[in-house]
């Protein structure tokens, strides 16, 4: 739990900064995790529910997203206009190509 607690307190000082931030390490050492507290501070701090999506793709709720342009399509649909988005996408390794999604992503404002 230190080490989770020293990574969520470098996302929290890196918050307001415009990078994509990633996280990594070998299976099962807490990654999903620590996304998981991250983002229950965020929603702690005042971040309307609707400004966060979350898909992890090991669950088969998100099947239909694992082509890249589903996922964008999908990701832009649910965005909060006029309002900062918090986008959190676990095990996206999985979808093929998802580096376009996300750099198209990061391109709007």
């Amino acid at each position: 739990m230190i080490v989770r607690q020293t990574y969520l307190e470098k996302l929290k000082l890196m918050r307001d900064k415009k990078i994509i931030k990633v996280i990594t390490g070998v299976r099962r050492s807490g990654k999903s995790t620590l996304l998981e507290m991250y983002r229950d501070f965020l929603l702690s701090s005042g971040v309307h529910p609707s400004c966060c999506q979350y898909i992890n793709f090991e669950d088969l709720r998100w099947e239909s997203l694992k082509d890249y342009h589903a996922l964008y399509n999908h990701i832009l649909e649910n965005l909060s206009p006029n309002e900062k988005n918090y986008i959190f996408l676990d095990e996206i390794q999985i979808v093929p190509e998802f580096q376009k999604a996300i750099n198209s992503l990061f391109l709007r404002d």
